[in-house]
């Protein structure tokens, strides 16, 4: 064996396989960005009105290839619901609790990722109050002064 190979050899015995982009597999739970088709953070999973956002959103999901990633280092009160949701859309989720789960509020809490590159775009559901935003009917320009 030549010293290049050794050395390699040496490297992947002591710190395993090399991975393709550790710091985006660290944020999201293993996989990578161009999977993810969906994206709640740890503080939108704690949210009830999130969870009622995303049941409908996920019979999209079913028989595509997708599953989903699930923060396991959460309390089981915040999952447990997600766990329901996940399987009553026949959708196979894994709960992560590696060190690439983190706690923090923005980290990735649910991730709903394909099995091969999609290039999404926008992977986090919509804000709650853009929702409320589009119901409600937009005054333009002199309409404000109608009423004088």
């Amino acid at each position: 064996m030549s010293d290049d190979n050794m050395q390699e050899h040496l490297n992947s015995a002591l710190y395993g396989p090399p991975q393709t982009n550790p710091d985006e597999r660290r944020r999201f739970m293993g996989s990578l960005r161009e999977r993810v088709a969906l994206r709640l953070s740890n503080k939108e999973l704690a949210d009830p009105d999130r969870q009622k956002q995303l049941a409908p959103l996920l019979k999209d999901f079913h028989d595509h290839g997708y599953k989903a990633l699930l923060n396991g280092k959460l309390d089981n009160a915040v999952t447990g619901p997600y766990m329901k949701l996940l399987t009553d859309a026949n959708i196979p989720f894994t709960l992560v609790a590696n060190e690439t789960a983190q706690t923090d509020d923005k980290a990735a809490g649910l991730l709903i990722v394909s099995d091969k590159a999609i290039n999404q775009s926008t992977i986090d559901l919509p804000s709650l109050d853009q929702d409320q935003d589009k119901t409600k009917p937009k005054k333009r320009g002199f309409d404000l002064f109608k009423h004088l």
